[in-house]
């Protein structure tokens, strides 16, 4: 009987996973069925197809999809941007261009005893069954499709619903879904963007595209804080020394002050702490296994946010955009919590208070943008199949809330404890493991380490 492996979710994880598969297939005869809620496969909300070009966050150098191949990506850009450097960083289309060649390229070179299917819909849960096929995907108003092995690509989540929102979600002028701005917003508007990160500079550069039609910006985040900016440095310039980190990995204090003194040290010698950071990454699951969870704890409440603006950085183009855009006065950075937003006719009356004070400040905007980014708490998730998994004991949550309970090879462990040997997840809930789980090269190499786990598990069946 051939065997069945269903990925839900044709975004980065799931088609890389899928053209690792066909790659190095199973011995056994198997179908690879790649289940896709959008319209496209490769691409997700991350490279979708946009009428402005967003640009990805990392050098083309840098983002292969293979591990053996480092430079696929940027050959792969070369075919249509002759003059691509490893150091440009190209419209992220152009990536999900990339991944569908990958998978294309990968089926067509694989044996004849491994076929891929595509299948377009909404899987709304998971069902165990009996007979040959442990498990069964059900997707709305289709037949359920039997599998061996389930594994959930789903990418990242919507942001959360904040408690502010509740009372605004359904207004003309509450945008939930950062990706569906209204690009009808001109000069004479105000326009509110909650969140500093890299989900911030997206909107604000859309929306100052065109600079004779540039709302007002503002945004409000807790801390202030946004992106710093991407340079050329050396990735691998650091080797060896890991080992200093790791043995002080008891405390986040000891380890915040390890990694300072190293990037003085790197620093001081000519390079750059970027540098740094790229090795810490390196050595970031490592870290986190072996921080007790109090010390995890208090990294969250109290350094997460720096880690943030170091570790997730901006194209230098956009970087100066977004310094433009503060010292001409079209951008506003704020510190602060939002304590209410209500309705305003067309408009919207937020309530907040800045970061350091009590006093409470009033802000009337055109439009509110929740650019808050990724919420990975499945606690939280109202998505029907993550409820499903959820409710029926398939998945947990993790002691941080920070994503799903997995083993090392993304197995995923259930409710009362034990480990699936038939039910997988791949991509950004990985990070209550591994803490670092959300670019490119993280996914990639799980995705290649988890294609040879599910071959292996095949071995002998």
């Amino acid at each position: 009987m051939r065997k069945a492996i269903v990925i839900v979710g044709g975004g980065f994880s799931g088609t890389v996973l899928a053209a690792n598969l066909l790659r190095r297939p199973p011995a056994n005869p198997t179908d690879i069925v790649l289940i896709e809620r959008g319209t496209a496969i490769g691409r997700g909300p991350a490279y979708a197809a946009r009428d402005f070009p967003y640009l990805l966050n990392v050098p083309a150098g840098r983002l292969s999809a293979a591990s053996e191949d480092p430079l696929q990506f940027l050959r792969f850009a070369r075919q249509s941007l002759p003059d691509a450097d490893v150091e440009d960083f190209l419209p992220r289309t152009l990536y999900g261009d990339y991944l569908q060649d990958s998978l294309l390229q990968a089926e067509r070179s694989a044996p004849p005893h491994v076929r891929l299917t595509r299948e377009f819909g909404d899987v709304q849960s998971v069902v165990r069954r009996g007979g040959e096929k442990p498990l069964g995907a059900v997707i709305a108003d289709r037949e359920e499709i039997p599998a061996d092995r389930i594994i959930l690509a789903l990418g990242n989540p919507p942001p959360a619903l904040m408690p502010w929102a509740q009372e605004v979600r359904n207004h003309r002028a509450y945008v939930h879904d950062p990706w569906t701005i209204p690009m009808t917003l001109g000069a004479e508007h105000s326009v509110l963007i909650v969140g500093n990160g890299l989900t911030m500079v997206d909107v604000a550069i859309a929306l100052s595209r065109d600079p004779d039609r540039t709302p007002h910006l503002a945004t409000i985040s807790r801390h202030g804080l946004i992106p710093e900016m991407q340079t050329t440095f050396r990735p691998l310039a650091i080797q060896g020394g890991g080992q200093a980190l790791l043995d002080c990995a008891t405390s986040i204090r000891q380890v915040l002050s390890a990694s300072r003194q190293l990037a003085r040290e790197v620093v001081h010698l000519g390079g750059d702490w970027r540098e740094v950071v790229t090795f810490i990454r390196t050595l970031a699951p490592d870290i986190w296994r072996r921080l007790p969870e109090l010390e995890r704890r208090r990294f969250l409440r109290h350094l997460q946010c720096y880690w943030d603006i170091h570790r997730h950085r901006l194209p230098p183009a956009l970087s100066r955009h977004i310094e433009h855009l503060r010292r001409s006065g079209k951008l506003q950075i704020n510190a602060g919590r939002i304590g209410r937003v209500v309705p305003l006719r067309e408009r919207l009356r937020v309530l907040w208070r800045r970061r350091g004070t009590e006093d409470p400040t009033e802000l009337v905007v055109d439009a509110v943008i929740n650019a808050t980014g990724p919420d990975y708490s499945i606690k939280r998730s109202i998505d029907p199949l993550i409820v499903s998994l959820r409710d029926g004991g398939f998945i947990a949550p993790d002691a941080l809330n920070l994503g799903l309970r997995t083993t090392t090879y993304g197995a995923c462990v259930a409710a009362d404890g034990r480990v699936s040997e038939h039910l997988y997840y791949l991509g950004p809930l990985l990070r209550a493991e591994h803490w670092e789980a959300t670019a490119a090269a993280e996914l990639r190499n799980h995705a290649e380490h988890l294609a040879q786990q599910l071959v292996v598990s095949f071995a002998g069946t």
